[in-house]
């Protein structure tokens, strides 16, 4: 019994086999590369629904990792106070992860787009690399692929973290003022925090650094939440210099003397007049000697 033949589809040769040219295992790397692209897309156009799934649990697990990797900077276990939900509201709310990630990755494809573009124009260049895209390196390529994007998921959730953790310990971060309903249950009874710097929020908690350590408030017992604005320095409050002036000149002789004040009091008392003209007409008188 003969079994029905099925159809074949047309064999693809790369465009160095089809210019005349030797076909190169890079060459057939890189057609192996499209086919498996050209799938992928098509599986996902034709299942929509698993973009957005995928979607979520990629950022439920970069939330995850920028969470716990902020909190061991910390030394404090964050996880028994985490719902799902939260993991995913920590990376959208620190959406520079999310960025690094994807750079990392758009950076790692143009560098094959490029190694491929120039293997293609220069064939002496691609017989060079041409051992390193022989057929037995094939999974090694493959699991490189799959390595590079979860070295570049991980480090981008520690760097991030790592450099929230630096900034919030040398108090760089914005500072608030929390009142509370219930006191804190110190020895203080403490119901405001000054200069508190939060950590993280999620569903039920706020955790903020305070006094040099976390502290974890329930959401239910915020009763305010103010931002304190940065103290001006003091030179910045005073004034500026004042200009110093040119010394006032003295008034020239053509100057009317109105234009001085006259300062001294005058003198209200009147010498006697006729005493002191007497005194100086009277001749001086000289006594005579008696013979």
């Amino acid at each position: 019994m003969q079994t029905p033949s099925q159809p074949t589809q047309p064999e693809t040769f790369p465009a160095s086999a089809a210019c005349g040219q030797p076909a190169l295992n890079g060459d057939l790397y890189d057609q192996m590369i499209d086919d498996v692209l050209s799938r992928c897309w098509r599986y996902l156009l034709a299942q929509p629904a698993l973009v957005l799934t995928l979607s979520y649990l990629f950022c439920s697990l970069l939330g995850m990792l920028f969470v716990t990797s902020l909190f061991n900077q910390f030394d404090f276990d964050v996880l028994p106070y985490l719902e799902v939900s939260d993991f995913i509201l920590a990376a959208v709310s620190h959406p520079w992860t999310l960025g690094y990630f994807l750079f990392c990755c758009v950076v790692v494809v143009v560098m094959f787009w490029l190694d491929r573009q120039v293997r293609q124009r220069f064939r002496r260049f691609a017989r060079w690399v041409d051992l390193f895209y022989r057929p037995e390196s094939y999974n090694a390529t493959v699991c490189c692929f799959a390595l590079i994007p979860m070295l570049f998921f991980f480090n981008s959730a520690f760097l991030e973290a790592k450099a929230l953790a630096s900034r919030i310990k040398a108090n760089q971060q914005p500072q608030f003022q929390i009142s509370l309903i219930n006191p804190l249950q110190d020895l203080q009874q403490t119901r405001r925090l000054e200069q508190a710097q939060v950590l993280a929020r999620t569903v039920s908690y706020l955790f903020v650094y305070h006094q040099q350590q976390i502290k974890v408030i329930p959401h239910a017992n915020v009763a305010a939440l103010l931002p304190v604005t940065p103290a001006v320095p003091v030179a910045d409050l005073q004034p500026p210099a004042s200009v110093t002036k040119p010394a006032a000149t003295k008034p020239t002789a053509t100057e009317p003397n109105a234009a001085q004040p006259n300062t001294t009091e005058p003198n209200t008392t009147e010498p006697d007049t006729t005493q002191a003209s007497g005194q100086s007409e009277k001749p001086a008188t000289h006594p005579t000697p008696h013979h």
